[in-house]
């Protein structure tokens, strides 16, 4: 097969890309290495496409990231991959005439390395590099806990026992306590992952200020890692497998599930492939440019979920589009939607849904977006995403299920506007 895709992609000489969409319920096979086979054999970018949602609002003219690195005490490559990884980001995005703003959450071994390797960012506080000590993290969690910060907890009179510091809670306190209420564009997280039953998870120390085996470790589900990146303001985010990860096939499935639901770029890293970081630099790159010139990342290290529209400038043959799958809400004898077009149906009738191109244009020029701003964005992205996937067509939906689509595209095009609003001087 690999080898027919291979020809029928040479006659095309290069001018568009390989589109792979997989049809849930798929089992593993997201966790397979097409682009290992297939971009090698083909010489074309080869790219997931996610559920087709509005590509997410992304606003800003610095590149923010935030770097999450747990790494086993005896481990060596977390803090040379940090660095390296960290210079070719830099490398890449001056390309593009940007420039990079890094805050690196890492566990006790990796920060203490790190002082040593970036011994710039310690001593000259250079603004582009903040690496925060880990020997804070659990007073950070105390202390939000203490104020009663609502981010990734229940809510008040919410079923179910209160979140556990074994769930991830304290790094997810200590990296928003350190964003101090400012957003970032990317989050970046390199852990070991494992499968509980069916279900990947991954692992965690439960504080990383203290130095602990995977003996003693936690463990957290994609969902949280995907709150965790709306709660920053994220729109994109990079999973990186370490060279000594057993689990390389958990992380590949989380990965290609919480890629296959977003409106933003998701990311797949192999850093046994990619030790020093070079190709998800080039990636980042890549999302990064507004003027799109930069080449599509075709990698076997990586693999990533891009809305269409992400890829329109590099292409000179656009998307094409797919006929959708058969959804749940269908009767058993009924044919196949273009779930393209309900989806664009949809949009039409509240289109101030998305993006958030008002915010966007607002912050173009910004140095910093607020975190409640790139926040409510993300969440408005979350809810767009939610509408969309279980959206029905108006020939099988009941009135009744017409009109809560509606009224909810309506709800969340106030919503945005309501976002915008405050934004705007008044």
């Amino acid at each position: 097969m690999v080898g027919a895709v291979a020809h029928e992609w040479n006659r095309l000489h290069h001018t568009a890309a390989l589109w792979l969409r997989l049809v849930p319920p798929y089992g593993y096979l997201g966790a397979a290495p097409w682009e290992e086979e297939l971009a090698r054999a083909t010489r074309t970018p080869l790219m997931r496409v996610p559920d087709r949602l509005p590509a997410a609002a992304d606003p800003g003219r610095v590149w923010s990231l935030a770097i999450a690195v747990n790494a086993a005490p005896e481990s060596v490559w977390s803090a040379p991959y940090v660095e390296s990884f960290l210079d070719a980001l830099h490398r890449s995005v001056r390309y593009i005439r940007a420039r990079i703003d890094v805050h690196v959450f890492a566990d006790a071994t990796t920060y203490e390395k790190l002082r040593e390797l970036l011994p710039r960012a310690e001593a000259e506080g250079d603004p582009q590099i903040h690496l925060h000590d880990p020997s804070g993290a659990w007073q950070a969690h105390e202390e939000r806990t203490e104020r009663g910060v609502p981010q990734f907890r229940p809510r008040r009179g919410a079923r179910g026992r209160a979140p556990s510091p074994q769930n991830g809670l304290v790094w997810a306190d200590w990296i928003a306590e350190g964003l101090d209420g400012r957003a970032v564009r990317a989050l970046h997280v390199i852990t070991d992952a494992v499968f509980d039953g069916d279900r990947p998870l991954l692992r965690l120390s439960p504080d990383p200020g203290i130095r602990t085996g995977p003996s003693h470790c936690t463990y957290v589900t994609g969902d949280r890692v995907r709150l965790l990146a709306d709660t920053i303001g994220a729109s994109v985010l990079s999973f990186g497998s370490p060279p000594d990860n057993p689990g390389d096939a958990a992380t590949r499935v989380l990965a290609d599930g919480i890629g296959l639901q977003r409106s933003g770029p998701t990311f797949y890293s192999s850093l046994t492939l990619d030790p020093e970081g070079l190709h998800l630099a080039h990636a980042h790159a890549f999302v990064a440019d507004p003027r799109g010139r930069t080449p599509i990342p075709r990698y076997p290290s990586l693999f990533a979920y891009l809305q269409p529209e992400h890829v329109e400038g590099p292409l000179r043959r656009p998307w094409i589009g797919f006929d959708g799958p058969v959804q749940p809400w269908l009767a058993a004898d009924a044919a196949p939607t273009d779930d393209e077009a309900m989806d664009r149906a949809l949009m039409a009738q509240a289109p101030d849904v998305s993006p958030g191109n008002a915010v966007r244009a607002y912050y173009a020029s910004s140095e910093s977006v607020p975190g409640w701003v790139a926040a409510s964005e993300r969440y408005i992205d979350a809810q767009v995403a939610r509408l969309v996937q279980t959206s029905s067509p108006p020939d099988v939906a009941p009135a009744a299920k017409q009109s809560y689509d509606l009224g909810t595209a309506e709800a969340l095009s106030e919503l945005r506007d309501l976002v915008a609003r405050h934004v705007r001087p008044s």
